[in-house]
């Protein structure tokens, strides 16, 4: 005889005598371990004879999945409703009470055990992934609160700084402004928040990541447009120019507008 208990699939290997506070143990072996358990359990006789119930802890859907497959059991047996009605009502009020049943006395539950499983089997994986969203959203929240909050901080910081000193900090406040606004925006990079919740001031990491390959990037672009200005000859004619360049351009056969 198969039950459901702690996400698992266990065979019930023994069940003792109901005591007198409606309570007993069963012993469990696990299908997918071969561990073997003694768990306490829930006894009831409104059907007439002791019914053993284990906690089951699943959704109010995955419950309802459950249900359906008892039903579904019950209404092929071909058995009369006056034998298996008290335990089969008496099945459900326990189930939506979030308890299962382990020795049923007219159901032949390693019947209804395999499919049940499979069916709450897979509505637990897709509320996993809706779990792992709201997870996910959540680090997002906090990782825009703290990013809000270091920048405030930022924001104090330059405030106590001298204007000479902050025209020297252009690149750096342009940066994290920028950075600051990027992740501000809702749903974006939010697979990263993880990762930059790690830090005390992401803020700061992204700043100083962003500036660096700013730079690259920016160095390599200069030196295009110098090779570029250089090639066409760019800005003479249109800028004054200084005598020893001029004179330089004449040496080397540069014809002047």
């Amino acid at each position: 005889m198969k039950t459901i208990y702690n996400n698992e699939i266990y065979e019930v290997i023994d069940i003792s005598p109901m005591d007198e506070d409606n309570g007993c143990q069963i012993t469990l072996c696990s299908d997918r371990t071969g561990r073997v358990v003694a768990e306490d359990a829930l006894c009831h006789d409104g059907a007439g004879y002791p019914l053993a119930f284990l906690p089951l802890g699943i959704s109010d859907g995955q419950t309802l999945a459950l249900i359906r497959e008892f039903d579904t059991w019950y209404a092929n047996t071909g058995q009369n409703l006056r034998y298996w009605a008290a335990e089969f009502q008496l099945i459900v009020r326990m189930l939506l009470c979030g308890y299962m049943v382990a020795n049923p006395q007219y159901l032949e539950l390693d019947e209804v055990i395999g499919p049940a499983w499979e069916t709450i089997k897979g509505d637990r994986e897709s509320m996993g992934k809706e779990a792992d969203k709201v997870m996910e959203g959540g680090k997002e929240r906090k990782l825009k609160e703290r990013l809000k909050a270091n920048y405030e901080e930022y924001i104090r910081e330059l405030g106590q700084k001298p204007a000479g000193e902050l025209i020297g900090m252009a690149p750096e406040i342009a940066a994290a402004e920028f950075m600051y606004k990027e992740l501000s925006v809702e749903g974006a990079f939010g697979e990263y928040a993880g990762y930059l919740l790690q830090f005390e001031n992401p803020l700061e990491l992204l700043r100083d990541s962003w500036q660096g390959y700013e730079d690259c990037d920016r160095h390599e672009e200069i030196d295009h447009m110098l090779w570029d200005m250089k090639d066409k000859g760019i800005g003479i004619g249109d800028y004054p120019m200084a005598e020893q360049a001029g004179e330089d351009a004449q040496g080397q056969g540069v014809v002047m507008c």
